[in-house]
């Protein structure tokens, strides 16, 4: 354990202690949190760093995939030493020496709908960092079955998306996002995928916290070479196949 303060709490969290809407509370209900993050790829890297250095009680964590050249552009849990090896392995090593007392869990398996159930049993919270669909929809529809809220988050090039979908009140991600994306992976700036995963990041702890005023349907733009953010909200859909909305 970290060397405490006199009001008991860890001399680490100082900082965000001081945060109206964290304060004592917030900083207990982050410390009883779990959370499931999906991806611990470039988006996967600031969510997951930011939820251990905040101190969130458990985080588990999918990604069946092996560190690749490619992925060194943007996914800063890895370095070049770690070529070849599971990123799961690699991640839980580096987020280990960031925070010890976070009760990490990694999982190297591709996320179906039956290993997701399974996962989001007693969750708090579901973070979708994946880069593909069949994942992605998986988790939504497993999370909203389940009545867990979801942070999503999207990066190409150096545009991105970041919506908060929190069942009952739709829409779902499947309103918003009905069809498979397919082709090439986009093209991608670690940088952006940064500024993406930790606003990602920033609205999944205040969610824990209870503090987020996020509403139904709305979605986050965000565009680096306008350097512009814009909100759009969007419907539920007639006939969803997670939400099952009747339009």
């Amino acid at each position: 354990m970290g060397k405490e303060t006199t009001t008991g709490l860890p001399t680490r969290y100082t900082r965000q202690l001081a945060i109206p809407g964290i304060g004592r509370d917030g900083q207990a209900r982050l410390a009883r949190s779990r959370v499931l993050v999906l991806g611990a790829g470039g988006l996967g890297f600031p969510v997951l760093t930011y939820l251990g250095a905040a101190g969130v009680g458990a985080v588990t964590f999918v990604d069946r995939d092996v560190v690749e050249p490619s992925n060194l552009n943007r996914q800063c849990l890895f370095s070049e030493a770690d070529l070849g090896r599971g990123k799961a392995e690699a991640a839980l090593e580096r987020l280990t020496a960031l925070n010890s007392e976070v009760r990490w869990q990694p999982v190297a398996a591709a996320l179906t709908p039956e290993l997701a159930s399974r996962l989001l049993v007693g969750t708090d919270l579901a973070i979708d960092c994946a880069d593909n669909w069949e994942a992605r929809f998986a988790l939504a529809s497993s999370a909203w079955r389940v009545d867990v809220p979801l942070v999503h988050g999207a990066v190409a090039a150096l545009e991105g998306t970041v919506a908060v979908f929190r069942p009952p009140s739709g829409p779902c991600f499947s309103c918003l996002y009905p069809e498979a994306g397919a082709g090439e992976p986009p093209p991608v700036l670690g940088a952006a995928v940064g500024v993406v995963g930790s606003l990602m990041a920033t609205e999944a702890i205040r969610l824990l916290c209870g503090s987020s005023p996020w509403k139904p349907g709305q979605v986050l733009l965000i565009d680096l070479e306008r350097r512009s953010f814009d909100w759009v909200t969007g419907a539920q859909r007639a006939g969803c196949p997670i939400c099952g909305s009747g339009g």
